[in-house]
């Protein structure tokens, strides 16, 4: 990131944009040492409504924050937020609750969300800024919604390195399956890197029409539908993306390696994990019979590429 952008993790609960329009919407905010901002949100993720987190990387400091239409929920949301910092880091915490303008929800997170540059082929470029690209560059058009997936965060970075790794293999006659597709830059990068055969799935319906819409933007008809990464029995590809959370991922294993059929070229990307909880989700994916073929670590998240090693 340069100097004007902060590092965004959005919650679950930021994708009902549909909803939220058009009503009152609530935050609850907690100040947090950036050091313990991934623990924190780690211990949290139990929580009905697992909350998110900004960064400022100018200033230094750190919120964790959950949002919510009933003013009720969002204050028992904030207590049991600074109930479990206090039980990770020792320290009395407060979470403040306050309704947010429209404005504020629908408009002012946009300022941090640039044109960005992923890989020497590849740029994200948000809907409401100009930019010329270069000859042969790919150009992801973007309106995230307040779907997670704007391409800021470091595991969406990751996971359009490994899909552009595996597009100069060749064979992009191979199917695609974006899992947790969010706002579809996944599905659409695949596709704009050559893949001929591609699909997302989103528990979240709002997830699943920004998906489509953003498609539509960019020119493409890609098959966005909802869908569970915990179903016992997931749709199958040859190429499986899930850039989901350590814990689901976990308990998602066995599907999930169902889910990549055994075919020459299969390939499974996993991200959405901390650095401190790969070891436990590649062990858990060895037992499934798929070892990693490459990682990435960017900032304290690590996401890796899976093969199985007879194929």
């Amino acid at each position: 990131m340069n100097s004007t952008e902060k590092k965004i993790l959005m919650s679950r609960d930021l994708h009902n944009n549909g909803l939220y329009a058009e009503m009152q919407v609530y935050r609850a905010r907690m100040s947090v040492s950036p050091a313990n901002l991934d623990a924190l949100l780690d211990a949290m993720y139990v929580m009905d409504n697992p909350p998110g987190s900004w960064e400022d990387v100018e200033t230094g400091e750190a919120w964790i924050e959950a949002f919510g239409i009933s003013l009720k929920e969002v204050e028992a949301t904030a207590r049991e937020m600074a109930e479990i910092a206090e039980s990770i880091d020792g320290i009395p915490h407060a979470a403040d609750v306050e309704p947010l303008a429209k404005e504020d929800w629908t408009e002012s997170w946009k300022r941090f969300f640039h044109v960005l540059h992923i890989t020497n082929r590849i740029t994200v470029r948000p809907i409401w800024e100009d930019y010329s690209p270069a000859k042969g560059e790919i150009v992801i058009d973007i309106e995230p919604g307040m779907s997670f997936g704007t391409g800021l965060h470091q595991t969406t970075q990751s996971c359009i390195k490994f899909l552009q790794q595996l597009a100069d293999e060749g064979n992009l006659e191979r199917s695609v399956i974006d899992m947790g597709c969010g706002s579809g830059i996944l599905a659409i990068a695949a596709r704009k890197l050559g893949f001929t055969n591609v699909s997302g799935y989103d528990y979240d319906p709002s997830a699943v029409k920004t998906s489509i819409e953003n498609a539509t933007t960019n020119g493409l008809k890609i098959p966005f539908h909802e869908g569970d990464a915990l179903a016992p029995v997931l749709p199958s590809s040859d190429i499986f993306v899930a850039n989901i959370l350590a814990p689901i991922l976990l308990q998602a294993a066995p599907s999930i390696c169902e889910a990549v059929r055994p075919h020459k070229g299969h390939a499974l990307v996993l991200s959405g994990i901390l650095d401190n909880q790969y070891a436990d989700v590649k062990a858990a994916y060895a037992a499934q019979g798929f070892i990693e073929r490459n990682s990435i670590l960017d900032g304290e998240w690590r996401s890796g590429l899976f093969t199985r090693p007879t194929l």
